[in-house]
């Protein structure tokens, strides 16, 4: 095998992927998912919208209406039998539940019916029937619901009907309903209650008046009278102990300033310091009196000694001062003797009245035994009978005024909207659901795409470098196309379009150590562009002044040949492969570009392939020696076997795939046969791409960015 058919490892090597850690997606590539399917989201997003809005307006609308009821017991007119203790309707769990139950029972509903009958006619315009009563009850009960409000005494009455002011009426009507019905319970409970009383009351007050009878003449029989709750012979002691009481206390008071005064004495003081004496004013002018003339006493003596007569005169008169002074104190020592003699007298006295007084009262004790049993007797009388006159005046007074134990807090207003369907909530959904289902097809059908769509797609996927892509002609203009492909690049060589195929020839020549000179151009399929790739290809590259030879050895389509056009009076390679005609005949020059073209004039008739190793060597030595640059358009990879024969004998191989049309799996086959026949693969390209679609190869690609560089190219 000669030397420029080994596989390049530099080149042909498959493109390693990362064994690291599972990456992120890439947010643009993300992107441009979502954009090459954008048309699939929108329709199915639309279609997804569509359901739902049919559905929202195919439900049927209805409303709902809610009335509030507050649990606020009252007390009740029927006391339980302890009549000291009243009895207060309960507010726990169980009863609460109770009044649930109560205002679903068929009753209430009946009577919602009722009332809604006499407010309005029936549907035939007339007044309601029994019948249709029954009939209204029963879509009442149907229509409302009761809930509590969590662990409140607030009862909710909730009603759903497709009439809205139906609705409203309903839950208003059943929580009235409810209020009258237990309202109209109490009443009659307190009724019964009022005409059992009137009937005991009698019977009370005659048995009240005849024990308290019985107290008054026994009380006159044995002189227990009294005035102020007490007898007169029990005032009569309570007052002599009041008053020896008092006695007793200022007996003890006298006796105690007395004994005090002596033990004064005792000590020696001359009773200068006794309480009584020290209150006295008389003793206290003396005092003063004695302060002063010891002053001048002191003064006298400081100033003219012991013996002068002034100094004499005045000591005098300080000792007369004190002997005034305790003349004063004896005085007051024996008036406290004196008190104390008075105020013991007056105990003895008021002891031996109490004597007398209590001997009374004794015989009254012994008669206030046979007054207390008659006593109670009378009080028991009198209480049973005030209670009952008392419970008879207040149920009297509220038998027609009764407060019920449930109150309506909230009235029910018609409702503007319905509660359903839930037009926020379909559209959520709607919103939702689209937004899922868009995104799920476009999941599948990225799963389910098998083509090769962008550049990660070949390098990924079939392991092997991008070489390009092609695109078509009417995506890179704005109007429609109105020359060939072929004949484009050579009247505007400045366009996207050409500058195309100069990019797969840079991208041929720069991934070779050596300048490749025979390059095979390959595809999986049919109709995947070749042809048209490789007129182009030789065009680009004879136009730039290389000498080029483009050869066609799809001998059964001549597709080459058939858009350059093989004159019908000159060889072809037929004639050149089996030695009848030399290099120069069969040549036909493209007068356009300047290119050299070796072709056929009609597809292969004889049973005989030229195209085998020994031909295909001697075309490919002649013509190295005469060209730069040779382009060799094979047929399909996968269903002729000589392309595989050229491809390894060429020094590059060129391997094309429809965007998005030609899948992996077939792309990936011609990969693997050309590696079988140790043909050197410098990479895929991608045909008939269009490139109005976002980023339509990736990111990586000029056509992601075609946009920007609109300036650099002349359509």
């Amino acid at each position: 095998m000669n030397a420029h058919n080994m596989p390049d490892a530099a080149t042909d090597a498959p493109i390693e992927q990362s064994r690291g850690l599972p990456l992120l997606p890439d947010p643009m590539q993300v992107w441009q998912v979502f954009r090459r399917n954008l048309k699939l989201f929108l329709a199915v997003a639309g279609a997804v919208i569509a359901l739902v809005t049919l559905a929202y307006f195919v439900q049927e609308k209805r409303y709902s209406a809610r009335s509030a009821l507050l649990i606020a017991p009252s007390d009740t007119v029927i006391r339980t039998p302890d009549l000291n203790q009243p009895n207060t309707a309960s507010t726990d769990d169980k009863a609460i539940d109770t009044q649930l139950r109560l205002m679903q029972s068929p009753e209430i509903a009946q009577r919602a019916a009722r009332a809604y009958a006499i407010d309005t006619l029936s549907p035939d315009g007339d007044a309601w029937s029994e019948d249709e009563i029954e009939s209204l009850a029963s879509r009442i009960a149907r229509t409302y619901t009761v809930i509590r409000e969590g662990d409140t005494r607030v009862l909710t009455v909730e009603t759903n009907s497709t009439d809205p002011a139906f609705a409203a009426t309903v839950a208003n009507l059943v929580a009235q309903s409810y209020i009258q019905w237990q309202l109209e319970g109490k009443q009659a409970e307190a009724s019964g209650a009022n005409a059992f009383l009137r009937e005991r009351l009698a019977e009370l007050e005659e048995e009240a008046i005849r024990t308290q009878s019985a107290v008054d003449n026994f009380k006159v029989e044995r002189g227990l009278l009294s005035a102020q709750g007490a007898t007169i012979a029990e005032q009569e002691v309570s007052t002599i102990n009041q008053q020896l009481a008092m006695a007793r206390a200022d007996l003890a008071e006298k006796e105690g300033r007395l004994n005090a005064a002596r033990a004064q004495l005792a000590r020696g003081s001359g009773g200068a310091d006794v309480g009584a004496a020290l209150g006295s004013g008389t003793i206290g002018t003396l005092r003063a009196q004695e302060a002063d003339a010891s002053a001048r006493l002191a003064v006298l003596t400081e100033k003219y000694g012991q013996l002068h007569p002034e100094r004499r005169q005045v000591e005098r008169q300080l000792a007369d001062i004190r002997s005034q002074i305790q003349q004063e104190i004896n005085r007051v020592l024996s008036s406290l003797e004196a008190e104390v003699v008075t105020a013991r007298s007056r105990v003895g006295s008021l002891a031996g009245s109490r004597g007398t007084a209590t001997g009374a009262l004794a015989a009254n004790g012994r008669a206030q035994a046979g007054l207390n049993e008659l006593q109670q007797k009378a009080d028991a009388a009198r209480t049973i009978y005030e209670n009952f006159l008392a419970r008879s005046k207040e149920t009297a007074a509220l038998e027609f005024a009764q407060l019920p134990d449930i109150k309506l807090a909230e009235r029910a207003t018609v409702p503007r909207s319905p509660s359903s369907p839930n037009t926020l909530l379909f559209i959520l959904t709607g919103l939702v659901g689209s937004l899922a289902a868009s995104l799920g097809a476009i999941g599948v059908a990225e799963y389910v795409r098998t083509g090769i769509a962008t550049k990660r797609d070949v390098q990924s996927k079939l392991g092997v470098r991008y070489a390009g892509a092609v695109p078509t002609l009417e995506s890179t203009l704005d109007g429609p196309a109105v020359e060939s492909p072929q004949d484009y690049v050579i009247n505007h060589p400045q366009s996207l379009f050409t500058e195309a195929f100069r990019s797969i020839r840079a991208f041929l020549l720069l991934s070779a150590k050596s300048e490749p000179r025979t390059i095979a151009v390959v595809s999986a399929l049919p109709q995947e562009g070749k042809s048209t790739t490789a007129v182009c290809l030789g065009r680009v590259s004879a136009m730039e002044g290389l000498p080029t030879i483009l050869v066609d050895t799809d001998l059964r389509r001549c597709g080459t040949s058939q858009l350059i056009g093989i004159p019908e009076d000159k060889p072809d390679l037929y004639d050149y492969f089996a030695e009848k005609a030399t290099l120069d005949e069969v040549l036909v020059i493209d007068k356009e570009s300047g290119m050299h073209v070796l072709g056929v004039k009609a597809p292969q008739s004889s049973p005989v392939n030229p195209l085998v190793e020994r031909n295909i060597e001697r075309m490919l030595t002649e013509l190295k020696e005469r060209y730069e640059v040779i382009i060799i358009d094979t047929a399909p990879i996968l269903g002729v076997a000589e392309a595989r024969l050229l491809a390894r004998m060429s020094d590059r191989v060129l391997a094309l795939c429809e965007w998005r049309k030609t899948s992996a799996n077939a792309i990936q086959a011609v990969i693997e046969i050309l590696r079988n026949t140790n043909a050197t693969v410098s990479g895929v390209a991608l045909t008939q791409v269009d490139i109005r679609k976002y980023a339509s190869t990736g990111d990586g690609d000029v056509y992601g960015y075609t946009k920007k560089f609109r300036g650099y190219y002349v359509d």
